[in-house]
């Protein structure tokens, strides 16, 4: 049965994506500069626990015009990040699990009382289209981890939607959100169909704003 975690329950995962994100900004401040953002839920500081006492929080990493590299190889700023979590892994909790995924880069705790994961995707928020980091699955090198960029449609006017909506609307949306979440989340990461909780959250805020405003919810 799926439960709520209190604000209290989330600290040391919210302390632990903090951590990693100032070791992100620190370790590749070479190449990258970028902002974060928490999706979903946990902005609202909602979290859920599933049947196996997992819980998650999501962030996006927004790639911007000022990195001092070149962005056009998402391979390589994937590994890149990929890397820097490695490391802050073996720094800090060598006992974590790193997982490169279809869209985002997971950190994963177990064990002594821990049981959650922080998922990061990378974004490219110019010079027109808001593009995703997506692993490019090829019949002839499937076991080789290659990324294109993928377009994200209506991703800055879906927030700017969510933005302008008051608590109680943001909270009942949430609440409508969290179950298709759940069944994303379940999906293997090698399911074609499975859908990245920043495009998930965009689709959904379109379709709850319709669905509202036709008097379907």
């Amino acid at each position: 049965m799926v439960k709520r975690l209190y604000r209290k329950q989330q600290k040391n995962i919210r302390n632990i994506a903090h951590n990693i994100i100032n070791f992100f900004h620190k370790e590749l401040k070479g190449k990258y500069v970028f902002t974060q953002r928490i999706v979903g839920s946990g902005s609202l500081g909602t979290m859920l626990v599933d049947d196996n006492g997992d819980y998650d929080i999501d962030y996006q990493i927004l790639l911007t015009n000022r990195s001092k590299t070149n962005l056009s190889n998402a391979t390589q700023i994937k590994n890149d990040f990929f890397n820097c979590l490695q490391s802050y892994k073996d720094k800090e909790h060598k006992n974590a699990k790193i997982e490169n995924s279809t869209t985002s880069i997971t950190y994963r705790c177990l064990g002594n009382g821990q049981n959650f994961h922080i998922d990061f995707v990378i974004i490219k928020t110019f010079p027109e289209n808001d593009l995703i980091i997506r692993r490019n699955i090829k019949k002839e090198t499937k076991t080789k981890n290659e990324y294109t960029w993928n377009e994200l449609p209506k991703y800055n006017e879906a927030y700017r939607i969510f933005k302008n909506w008051d608590n109680n609307k943001k909270l009942k949306f949430i609440d409508y959100l969290l179950p298709k979440k759940i069944k994303e989340k379940q999906k293997p990461e090698n399911d074609p169909s499975k859908i990245s909780s920043s495009q998930l959250f965009i689709s959904e805020v379109y379709n709850y704003e319709h669905n509202k405003r036709n008097n379907r919810l």
